[in-house]
């Protein structure tokens, strides 16, 4: 894997990072941030 390779995929792994924070921090009740946790452990890259 080329730098650019870890670099593009840097990016896109800290994209996503965000997008399940603001996920996690608009949920409206627990059993929806759960959810949401458990899918953020889950993801693969």
């Amino acid at each position: 894997m080329s730098i650019v390779d870890r670099v593009r995929q840097r990016r896109v792994i800290n994209r996503q990072n965000r997008a399940i924070d603001r996920a996690w921090q608009s949920a409206p009740t627990q059993a929806m941030r759960d959810e949401i946790a458990i899918f953020a452990q889950r993801k693969t890259f």
